[in-house]
């Protein structure tokens, strides 16, 4: 009965900017189903992992058209309670255009946790008072209103309007306000502030920082009363910013944010190491994509494509490191929610796939193989991950040891270990192939004294003797 209230409640929203919900229903083996429209193009999540932080009028371009969404949600009862940019859609435009302002119409989805608000709804659903008690939390943590983890708590509209405002200092700043575990979250929203936008971002102006943080407003009855009234506070604060963005050419700025001792890669060229200020500014970095690479030992690397844009405005991209055998749970920030999170067992072990080609064996992710630079890999199953061939982990994680058939040399067996990032090697290697570093106390490693293996003077990884291509770079090895 709630899945088919909560379905007529969803399919009752027909806006430009809400997903359509067409049909619901149960099928024969009891499984119940929604019909929805397909969406092509990414999520907002993606777009601010790929880009870091928007530019203020590309923001409340993108915003503009969420709150429409959810504004229509609101004139039919409904309030969204989880939203957050996993939720958010972004449709592929007909035409890119150059600056990459034009990111299409914006869909807000996923109205499965929507509750109804309307007081005629209400009655007829057996729900009294003026809306309905928050009798657990549910939601996103990082996104919900303070009044939202609070149990028998009414919310209104005014919790959509918070997780707005986050969502917007996430598009602005970089990150949510506020982060770590359920119980972190809960005592910074209900005791704390959130930190100010220009203590992450320089450029914002500050009209539009105080439009952003009046959203954020701990106690509900200080937070405009609806979205609609807070995207025209916005709108007026970035007035006179609309006419000056656009894609100006200049030297670019972008601030890679991580924990301490992080090393910061682009196109696997160091950058730099993260002091105490918690960041690394990249400067002039060509526009386009590229690969960044955040990594600090001990934890599993922050590897992903980002775009860098040809305008002059910052970009701000937060690194998120996880520790080693963490498990397969979805974080909020990457779309999970409470309730709704997908958990597996941690493998210790990468995954082996094999080149098409040759038939040598690397760990899953690798993108050249290094006997003959073919591109095409297919998996190996288990079972199988014992027979003969090489085997690498992942990038550059191992190096092959002594003996012909290039098995990786585990740490405690007589290899050698980076002091930086921690992977292993065998006992004669001089450079880290993730790093660059020399390992400290090694021999040197070379062709003439090491008859059995050739190095890529580009990344220092050793293979062996035969080895065409890196697989790491994928560049010509010399010999």
């Amino acid at each position: 009965a709630r899945f088919e209230r909560e379905a007529r409640t969803a399919a009752s929203i027909r806006h430009t900017n809400v997903v359509d919900v067409t049909d619901f229903g149960k099928s024969p083996e009891g499984v119940f189903y929604l019909v929805m429209e397909y969406v092509q193009g990414e999520t907002l999540h993606h777009l601010l992992r790929r880009e870091g932080t928007l530019s203020v009028y590309r923001t409340l371009n993108l915003l503009r058209q969420v709150a429409a969404g959810v504004e229509a949600a609101h004139d039919e009862g409904i309030l969204h309670r989880d939203l957050k940019p996993a939720n958010i859609f972004i449709t592929q435009p007909r035409k890119k255009s150059v600056a990459a302002l034009d990111d299409g119409i914006v869909k807000v989805g996923d109205f499965g946790l929507a509750k109804i608000v309307n007081q005629a709804i209400a009655d007829t659903s057996g729900i009294s008072g003026s809306g309905p008690a928050s009798r657990g939390i549910i939601g996103t943590p990082e996104y919900m209103a303070p009044e939202q983890m609070q149990m028998d708590t009414k919310l209104d509209a005014r919790a959509d309007v918070y997780a707005l405002g986050v969502i917007a200092y996430h598009m602005l700043g970089g990150r949510p306000p506020f982060s770590g575990d359920l119980t972190q979250l809960v005592m910074q929203k209900i005791m704390n502030q959130p930190p100010p936008l220009s203590s992450l971002r320089s450029d914002i102006p500050k009209d539009v920082e105080s439009a952003v943080m009046h959203a954020l407003e701990k106690e509900p009855e200080k937070r405009p009363a609806t979205v609609a009234a807070w995207i025209e506070e916005l709108e007026k604060a970035a007035g006179e910013e609309e006419e000056d963005e656009g894609g100006s050419e200049g030297d670019s700025r972008v601030v890679v944010m991580a924990p301490v001792g992080a090393e910061v890669y682009v196109d696997d060229e160091r950058h730099g190491s993260v002091g105490r200020s918690g960041r690394v500014i990249l400067k002039s970095i060509a526009a386009g994509r590229h690969v960044l690479r955040v990594s600090r030992a001990g934890e599993v690397d922050d590897e992903r494509v980002i775009e860098i844009r040809p305008d002059s405005s910052e970009q701000i991209i937060q690194a998120v490191l996880r520790p080693h055998h963490s498990g397969g749970q979805l974080s909020p920030s990457r779309g999970g929610s409470i309730g709704g999170s997908i958990s597996g067992p941690a493998s210790s072990l990468p995954g082996v796939v094999m080149c098409s080609q040759c038939g040598s064996r690397f760990a899953a992710g690798v993108k050249f193989c290094g006997r003959c630079g073919g591109r095409v890999f297919l998996p190996v199953s288990e079972g199988d991950q014992g027979s003969h061939g090489n085997v690498r982990t992942s990038g550059v994680a191992g190096s092959f040891g002594s003996g012909s058939s290039g098995s990786v040399v585990p740490h405690g067996t007589g290899g050698v270990q980076c002091s930086r990032c921690g992977t292993n090697y065998a006992p004669s290697t001089k450079f880290c192939g993730r790093c660059g570093i020399p390992i400290q106390n090694a021999p040197a490693v070379t062709v003439s004294s090491r008859q059995n293996q050739v190095i890529c003077h580009n990344c220092h990884t050793p293979y062996p003797a035969g080895t065409k291509f890196c697989g790491r770079c994928g560049i010509v090895i010399r010999t």
